[in-house]
């Protein structure tokens, strides 16, 4: 075990503890992810506090001691300013880092997955404007590449019963086990697959573009307000699935319209 460490890092959660210490959680190209105390962070003339934010890349110096994990040193090593700013730009980011920090065990170190969250923080950096239906399909394609890259990559090519090729209009939509399942499987054991409903072509393109296209690359495509809302309950299914603790909220909370949301629950 590391008695100190200087590393780069991004803020993933932020939760008060005891009076005036702060718990963090962040993530690292070499470490994994990262839990630690700012003490007197939560004080109003506390000098790391104000550095310790998600929107930016960090250096931080954190020291292992005999009961606790702490930071005695932090410098900003890349600012977001306009995710700090930008009310949707930084509900798209405390929502991704928030669901990072659920899904990701302490200490599992995984370098392509910090490159992935770079590359997103400064993708929405360079977005001046995000429509709602927008920033939901964007948020879509980041945690699938994201379940993708832990080892829980959805299916939407082979069936999850067979692994035989998927046939257009010949499918269903299964989010327990990940993927679409063939009418084939479905027709032999229908107890089996009892829970798999129905999903509609342009839903499933939608879904491998959302996970295999670049994210400039998720802006020429025109959506269908009740597309992305049958993308997102097949997402949230998958993150349901595979994350522990169950999230007491979908992913998209606070970024579609009550009414879309209505409609996808």
């Amino acid at each position: 075990m590391w008695a100190s460490i200087k590393t780069e890092a991004i803020i993933l959660s932020v939760a008060p503890w005891r009076e005036a210490d702060r718990r963090y959680s962040a993530l690292t190209p070499g470490y994994g992810k990262l839990e630690f105390l700012g003490r007197g962070a939560a004080k109003p003339l506390a000098k790391l506090a104000s550095h310790l934010e998600p929107c930016a890349i960090l250096d931080l110096e954190i020291i292992c001691g005999a009961r606790s994990i702490t930071v005695i040193g932090v410098e900003r090593r890349h600012a977001f300013p306009h995710l700090a700013t930008s009310v949707d730009h930084r509900l798209l980011v405390l929502t991704s880092t928030g669901l990072l920090d659920k899904i990701i065990r302490e200490e599992a170190a995984d370098a392509i997955l910090y490159a992935e969250l770079t590359t997103w923080l400064h993708f929405l950096e360079a977005q001046e404007t995000l429509h709602p239906t927008r920033s939901t399909f964007l948020l879509s394609g980041f945690l699938l590449r994201l379940m993708r890259q832990l080892g829980y990559n959805v299916a939407l090519d082979h069936c999850v019963g067979c692994e035989g090729e998927i046939v257009p209009l010949s499918f269903r939509w299964h989010g327990g086990r990940g993927g679409l399942v063939c009418s084939s499987c479905i027709a032999k054991n229908p107890g089996e697959w009892f829970l798999a409903t129905p999903l509609r072509q342009e839903v499933v393109q939608l879904l491998r573009l959302a996970r295999d296209s670049s994210y400039d690359g998720l802006f020429r495509y025109p959506l269908k307000g009740a597309d992305v809302a049958a993308l997102a309950a097949c997402v949230h299914d998958t993150v349901l699935y595979h994350v522990p603790g169950h999230p007491t909220q979908p992913f998209w909370t606070g970024i579609l319209p009550l009414q879309t949301v209505s409609a996808i629950v």
